[in-house]
């Protein structure tokens, strides 16, 4: 049977059908939505799984700049990226290095507290300085090589941001220790109070950084220990071999000991213009009993020191010996005329030189004489 329409030109039959395809739409909407959240997690998981976050540890840490300027250390909390742009990444690496001396080569290089990703390291390290000389209290001078282990401290890192250039400060104060430790000692003392100094020294710079010695500006580190090295006079090396620094900023050329223009990326061999002074007690000769200084016979007179009276005269009778050797060695590059007498040649008295000589005399006597 025909019905016709209505005036809506729709039946009763397509309101059922019209609820089915909203509740399908609306369905599927829901299913892409929760496919989405779901796909957004994931991919999500997957980023942090690939790129982790950075967070502080035993090893190292990192130093981030806030939108204010202000400089913090990382923390736990944070959501810091490897690449973020928070991070200080120290562009001039120089000011955090610090030397390396091995004196077994004479060669000088340098390490770094900070990679090139911003990573400050948390390791303990040891610098080693160049030598340097020093003057006891009694005017004797000595050539000291100091070695200092230290670690950066992480509650003071942001310390590390502040310095204009940490190994060269570090370096001066390390030397300026030893010397005042070493000047407030009498040559003859340095050997009884070595570990003395040593223990002085670690008490200052560490007393720096804790602040419990007023003098000096912390560095953020923490000083382990301070030893040291050293030998009289001043017997610094002629020259020394300076390895490529890869952190400094500009590669510029080098001027080698030669005059010739090298690559910065390689080793340099730089001789250094020190003046000595050498006393003649420090020439090749072994100087006798008028060549001594003030301070070579200060050191003379260490060695009579607690001696016994054998002990004495056998050292006086080597001076006199060694001084005799001299005269002789003086004269005989002067072309002078040296006279010995036949008892210091040891001649006198001697019945087997005697018998020698008078038997080559005899024989001299037989041979017939040649026109």
């Amino acid at each position: 049977m025909w019905v016709p329409r209505g005036r809506g030109g729709s039946t009763a039959g397509d309101k059922p059908m019209a609820d089915v395809d909203a509740v399908s739409t609306g369905l599927i909407i829901s299913v892409l939505v929760a496919l989405l959240v779901v796909g957004s997690v994931v991919a999500a998981f997957l980023y942090r799984t690939r790129v982790p976050s950075l967070v502080p540890g035993d090893d190292e840490t990192y130093l981030i700049r806030n939108t204010d300027g202000r400089i913090q250390a990382l923390t736990a909390d944070m959501k810091i990226k490897p690449e973020d742009p928070r991070i200080v990444q120290f562009q001039n690496r120089k000011q955090l290095r610090f030397p390396v001396y091995d004196p077994r080569f004479n060669a000088l290089s340098h390490d770094r507290l900070v990679t090139d990703s911003g990573a400050i390291s948390l390791r303990i390290h040891t610098t080693t300085p160049f030598p340097f000389t020093a003057i006891t209290n009694d005017g004797h001078t000595v050539t000291v090589t100091p070695s200092v282990s230290f670690g950066v401290a992480p509650a003071r890192v942001t310390d590390l941001a502040r310095l204009g250039d940490f190994g060269d400060q570090f370096e001066r104060r390390i030397r300026s220790a030893f010397s005042g430790a070493i000047g407030r000692r009498k040559d003859e003392q340095l050997r009884e109070s070595h570990h003395k100094i040593e223990s002085e020294v670690t008490e200052e710079l560490a007393g720096i950084e804790t602040g419990t010695d007023a003098l000096g500006v912390p560095l953020g580190i923490t000083v382990f220990e301070a030893r040291f090295s050293y030998r009289d006079g001043a017997a610094l090396p002629s020259e020394v071999v300076i390895a490529p620094d890869m952190g400094a900023t500009a590669a510029m050329p080098v001027t080698s000991a030669d005059g010739a223009d090298t690559a910065p990326d390689s080793p340099q061999r730089v001789a250094l213009a020190a003046s000595r002074g050498e006393s003649p007690a420090h020439t090749s000769e072994t100087p006798g009993a008028m060549q001594f200084l003030g301070t070579d016979l200060d050191k003379l007179l260490d060695q009579f020191r607690d001696r016994s009276p054998e002990q004495i005269a056998t050292l006086l009778s080597l001076m006199e010996m060694q001084t005799r050797q001299n005269i002789v060695s003086m004269l005989s590059k002067s072309g002078g005329l040296v006279v010995f007498s036949a008892r210091e040649l040891g001649l006198e008295g001697n019945p087997v030189l005697q018998d020698r000589l008078s038997a080559a005399s005899e024989v001299a006597d037989e041979q017939p004489e040649t026109e």
